[in-house]
């Protein structure tokens, strides 16, 4: 409707002045005129395509324009411009990958929810929701969520130097507590940001540093509306149309009390900047210290992963021994190879281990532990980028590289890794306040391993693949 807006006022600008003869004073100020018509035509456009667009939604959810219809990820279109996948698969099973065409290989998997899959599951006594693991029920359930910088750094592994994301100094800290791990992308070149989720350790009221904390994006306050609990924070994109604090507050997630911009002349009991740490990645945070300013009033639902002591997923199931994700940047592949004495995942950065230090103030190799999972979730998500022009199902304008626009509401394929297995699912969430549910290749609620659980938010686009 814009382009076409645009086009109208270019040909009457030429065409009447051309057949009336008008003089140069004369055309300017009907060019004035026609942009003040065109300014209010594009408001108007803008409005009505606002009004069309909250037919689908409910009532009582939010009007957000970065919200579609909940469509397969597989259908969006591609937005990789600066992407450059470089990881080594021969010898590798690969999964959902564009052709040199665009095409996907791999449709969208249109897995059907099992009657009663997408209800809440009931709370077990004595059982984490988030772990499995055992928990005190009777503690406060109210999840926190840190942004946490993923930059470059080099380690030598073998007498060779390795420069890639999240290593070496560069590495977190906190990470040993947090139940589950997000990764997603923060730039469309294929740089991407971390999220740590707390839950099982904020039982104990305990002091827990975390860091370094770095900006967010609309998928992480998206990801907040999902658990209801309280987000960390260092500032983000103030653009008209992808502001984090106006979304925030739109949301209502400001009247509950329940974000915390660091960047803020606050909190001043519970963040700082760590001596010997680079800026702008050396901000800590007690995260257990800061969720004690959330108000009592503001609670959160929990909805409980499904758990089990057995895995079903052995027999006709493809065995992957490790599992690697090319995000389109090289110094963004990171891997998962499988450790079967233990049952986990131990995570790599382009060979080099991924490590998390024990705290802000013990950033040493010997309380240094390498970030473990007892499952990987491959969620295949939509992502499109704030200012990005699509016409006929094609991109035209690529958008704004650093402000991506994460579609996690809605349907799509998900790969998961449970037990040195690979289980072709899917994946469901059905509004902004709804839960993400994980679906195996039956239709069924994947059933987890206990423990910690690792989550990338990854494009169609991305390469994915797994040996076996």
């Amino acid at each position: 409707m814009t382009v076409w807006l645009k086009k109208c006022y270019n040909v009457l600008v030429v065409e009447y002045a051309f057949h009336l003869f008008l003089t140069t004073e004369e055309v300017t100020n009907v060019k004035k005129f026609l942009s003040m018509l065109l300014a209010a035509l594009m408001v108007f456009s803008t409005v009505s395509a606002l009004a069309e667009a909250t037919v689908t939604v409910s009532e009582e959810q939010p009007v957000l324009d970065i919200v579609g219809e909940s469509v397969p990820a597989s259908e969006y279109v591609r937005n990789d411009d600066g992407t450059k996948y470089t990881m080594d698969t021969e010898g590798h099973i690969v999964l959902q990958r564009f052709d040199s065409k665009g095409n996907i290989l791999n449709p969208d998997r249109e897995i059907v929810p099992a009657a009663g899959v997408l209800d809440v599951n009931p709370i077990i006594e004595g059982e984490s929701p988030t772990t499995g693991l055992p928990y005190d029920t009777s503690a406060l359930y109210l999840p926190m969520l840190v942004q946490i910088s993923n930059p470059e750094g080099s380690e030598t592994i073998n007498k060779k130097k390795i420069t890639s994301a999240g290593i070496g100094e560069r590495a977190p800290w906190g990470g040993q507590y947090a139940d589950i791990v997000y990764e997603g992308l923060l730039y469309r070149s294929g740089q991407t940001r971390i999220t740590f989720l707390f839950n099982d350790a904020l039982a104990e009221n305990s002091q827990i540093s975390v860091g370094p904390v770095r900006s967010a994006r609309i998928g992480h306050v998206l990801l907040r509306e999902e658990w209801q609990g309280g987000i960390v924070y260092a500032g983000g994109p103030k653009a008209e149309e992808n502001n984090i604090a106006a979304l925030f507050a739109e949301l209502g997630a400001g009247e509950k009390g329940v974000t915390f911009n660091l960047l803020d002349n606050k909190y001043q009991d519970f963040k700082n900047r760590v001596n010997g740490v680079k800026a702008p990645d050396n901000y800590n945070v007690d995260v257990a210290g800061i969720r004690t300013m959330i108000p009592a009033t503001t609670v959160a639902t929990p909805h409980p992963f499904l758990f089990t002591d057995l895995s079903p997923y052995t027999d006709g199931y493809d065995m992957a021994y490790t599992i690697n994700l090319d995000w389109g940047h090289k110094r963004y592949i990171s891997s998962f190879e499988y450790d079967e004495a233990n049952n986990i995942y131990l995570r790599y950065s382009n060979g080099a281990p991924y490590m998390t230090f024990a705290a802000s103030d013990d950033r040493s190799e010997e309380n240094e532990e390498q970030m473990a999972f007892s499952n990987v979730i491959i969620q295949r998500v939509g992502y499109s980028y704030t200012g990005e022009v699509v016409e006929g199902g094609k991109l035209v304008k690529a958008g704004n590289k650093i402000m991506p626009v994460m579609n996690s509401v809605g349907k799509g394929n998900a790969d998961i890794f449970i037990g040195g297995r690979y289980i072709p699912g899917y994946w469901v969430r059905e509004s902004i306040e709804s839960p993400t549910i994980f679906l195996d290749d039956q239709g069924n609620e994947i059933q987890l391993t206990r423990g910690k659980t690792f989550i990338a938010h990854f494009p169609p686009e991305s390469l994915l693949s797994y040996q076996n």
